[in-house]
C-alpha cells in the first residue's frame, strides 16, 4: 500500500510539474506577444501571424491564391524579406521559429502599408544588425533618426523602394513605409487595444501549431471602412453592423484560401447580428434562387422564430422604435381586418436573404411556409401594380417581423412565387427577377458556382458571399481611387478569383467563422499578373 501511495504521489507531482512548465511557457509566450503587439499602431484592424520557419516558407512557395491577392510587387518584396531573414545565419539564429506579426495599415494616400514585427531571441543593436547584413551583396545602407531611435534604411537593386528596419526593446520591426515605422516606435502614438491583444494571445494559445493565424478587429472604424470612399452600403454594411473580434486559422490548400475559427461578437441591446447566437444553424437553400448577375448576397438562418422575434423586440425597444412599430401593426389590423400577429407570424419559414445585383438593384427574399395564405393576407395591405407585382400600402411590416435585413424595404413592391416572397423598391427589379427565375437564369447553375459552393458550409446563421466578377464595377465605383485600380486593369489577378465567402454559425457563446476565396476554375488556376500592387506603395 505504501508503494502504491508513493507511486501515485510521484505521478501527481510529475503532472503538476508538467502543468506548471506548460502554463509557464504560455505565460512567457504571451508576455513576448504582448511586448510585440503593444507597439502596433491602432489603425491595424487585420493582423496576420505566422512562424518564421524555413519549412513553412517552402510550403507557401506554391500558394498561388496568396500570390494573387497580394500582387506581384508585394510577392517580390515578401520573397526578398524571407531571404533576408533566413539566408544570413546570425540573423536566422535570432529569428528562427519566432512569431512574425504582419499588420495591415491603411494610409492617407489610399494604399495599405505592412508592418512586420518580431521578438528577437536576444537583444541586439541596430548597428549589430547592420553588421550582420553588410556582407550581403547589392544592399546599400543609410541611417535615419526618429523619436530617439535609429532606423536603418535598406536599398537594393531587387526592389524599387527602400525598406526600413528598427530594433527597440528587443523587437525588430520592418516596413516599406517610414511613417509607419516611426508610429510604431513613438510612445505617444495610439496602439492596438488590450482587448485585441488578449484575443490574439487566446487564439495563438488555442492552436500554437497552426500554419498561420488571422485576427480581425470589427470595432470602429472597422477593417473595411478605410478602403471605401463612402459609408458601406448594400450587403457590405454587414461588416459595420457589429463589433468584436475574429480569431481564424489558415487551412492550407494551394488554390484556395481558407480560414476557420471563431468570432466573439458581444451582445448589445440595439445590435442585430448577436441575436443569432440564440439560434441554431439552418441549411441554406435560398441560394438556389439567386439570379445569374448577383453581385453579393447574405443568407440568414432562423431556427426558432419565437425566440428570434422576442430578441428583435428588445432591439426595437433599445432603438425607441417598438411603440411606433406596434402602432403600425394596430393600424393594419383596424383598417384591413387582418391580424398579422395572429395570422402572418406563423407563415415565416427559416430563411431570408438580401441580394445586391450587378445592376445596383437590391432584392429581399423571404421563404414562407404557404405562399397562397400569405398572398391572401397581403392583398388588403397592398395595391395592384401589375398582374404579377403589388405594392405595400403600410411601411415597415417586414422590418418589424424580420429585422434589419428588411429595413431598406419600407413600402416595397413584392411578388410571391413558389413560397418565396420577393421584395424590391423597384417594380422592374421584381419583374426582372421573375424573368430570370422562370427562364432558369440562376447563379447556382454555373460551373464556377458549383465548384465554389463545395467549399462553403451548407448550414449557417449568416452567410455573406461576394461574387467578384459581378461586383467588379460596383466595387471600383465605391472603393477609394488606389484600391479601385485593381478592378480597372484588364490584367489584375482578381480576374481569376470567383468569390469570397464569410459565414457565421452560432455556437451559443460565439460564432464559428469560415472565410473562403478561390479561383473560378480551381483545377486550372492561372498565374496572377497584378492585383494590389498599389496596396504596398507609398
Amino acid at each position: 500500500m505504501k508503494k502504491i501511495i508513493g507511486i501515485t504521489t510521484a505521478l501527481v507531482l510529475i503532472v503538476i510539474s508538467l502543468a506548471y512548465l506548460y502554463f509557464s511557457n504560455l505565460n512567457v509566450s504571451s508576455r513576448n506577444n504582448d511586448r510585440v503587439l503593444s507597439e502596433i499602431p491602432a489603425d491595424a484592424s487585420l493582423i496576420f501571424q505566422y512562424p518564421n520557419d524555413k519549412s513553412l516558407y517552402e510550403i507557401f512557395s506554391d500558394y498561388t491564391v496568396f500570390d494573387t491577392i497580394i500582387g506581384t510587387q508585394s510577392k517580390k518584396e515578401l520573397a526578398w524579406l524571407k531571404e533576408l531573414l533566413i539566408s544570413k545565419k546570425d540573423l536566422a539564429d535570432l529569428t528562427d521559429g519566432q512569431k512574425v506579426f504582419l499588420s495591415f495599415h491603411p494610409s492617407k494616400t489610399d494604399s495599405v502599408h505592412f508592418l512586420w514585427s518580431i521578438q528577437l531571441k536576444q537583444n541586439i543593436s541596430i548597428n549589430d544588425l547592420r553588421n550582420m547584413l553588410s556582407e550581403l551583396s547589392n544592399i546599400r545602407f543609410s541611417m535615419k533618426e526618429k523619436s530617439g531611435n535609429a532606423i536603418l534604411e535598406i536599398n537594393t537593386d531587387e526592389l524599387n523602394r527602400p525598406f526600413y528596419l528598427c530594433i527597440d526593446k528587443g523587437i525588430a520591426r520592418g516596413s516599406f513605409a517610414f511613417e509607419l515605422i516611426n508610429r510604431s516606435i513613438d510612445n505617444k502614438t495610439k496602439k492596438i487595444s488590450q482587448s485585441f491583444i488578449k484575443e490574439i494571445n487566446t487564439g495563438i494559445s488555442k492552436d500554437a501549431n497552426a500554419l498561420a493565424h488571422l485576427f480581425i478587429n470589427y470595432n470602429k472604424p472597422g477593417f473595411l471602412k478605410p478602403y471605401f470612399r463612402r459609408k458601406l452600403g448594400d450587403n457590405m454594411e454587414l461588416f459595420e453592423s457589429f463589433s468584436g473580434y475574429s480569431s481564424l486559422e489558415l487551412n492550407y490548400k494551394t488554390d484556395v484560401m481558407m480560414f476557420n475559427g471563431i468570432s466573439r461578437i458581444p451582445t448589445v441591446k440595439d445590435s442585430y447580428i448577436p441575436i443569432f447566437l440564440n439560434q441554431k444553424p439552418v441549411k441554406n437553400t435560398i441560394k438556389l434562387v439567386m439570379p445569374y448577375n448577383t453581385a453579393s448576397s447574405i443568407a440568414y438562418g432562423i431556427s426558432d422564430y419565437t425566440s428570434y422575434k422576442k430578441d428583435l423586440n428588445v432591439i426595437f425597444e433599445a432603438r425607441a422604435e417598438l411603440d411606433t412599430l406596434n402602432r403600425q401593426i394596430e393600424k393594419i389590423r383596424s383598417e384591413t381586418g387582418i391580424n398579422p400577429e395572429r395570422d402572418m407570424i406563423k407563415l415565416w419559414a427559416k430563411e431570408m436573404s438580401t441580394l445586391h445585383l450587378s445592376t445596383s438593384e437590391s432584392l429581399g427574399i423571404i421563404k414562407v411556409s404557404d405562399g397562397s395564405k400569405l398572398q391572401f393576407l397581403l392583398d388588403p395591405m397592398s395595391s395592384f401594380y401589375s398582374p404579377t407585382v403589388r405594392r405595400m400600402n403600410y411601411s415597415n411590416l417586414f422590418y418589424f417581423y424580420l429585422g434589419d435585413p428588411m429595413k431598406k424595404f419600407s413600402k416595397p413592391f413584392f411578388t410571391i412565387i413558389d413560397n418565396l416572397l420577393i421584395l424590391s423598391n423597384s417594380p422592374s427589379s421584381i419583374q426582372r427577377f421573375l424573368n430570370d427565375y422562370n427562364s432558369g437564369r440562376l447563379l447556382h447553375k454555373t460551373e464556377a458556382y458549383i465548384q465554389f459552393d463545395k467549399l462553403v458550409a451548407d448550414q449557417s446563421n449568416v452567410s455573406f458571399v461576394l461574387y467578384l466578377n459581378n461586383a467588379a464595377v460596383l466595387l471600383r465605383n465605391s472603393l477609394k481611387s488606389n484600391y479601385s485600380q485593381i478592378f480597372r486593369s484588364k490584367n489584375h489577378g482578381i480576374k481569376d478569383l470567383y468569390a469570397m465567402s464569410y459565414q457565421l454559425t452560432s455556437n451559443n457563446e460565439y460564432f464559428f467563422t469560415n472565410f473562403y476565396t478561390a479561383y473560378k476554375n480551381i483545377k486550372t488556376a492561372s498565374e496572377p499578373d497584378l492585383f494590389v500592387d498599389s496596396i504596398g506603395s507609398n
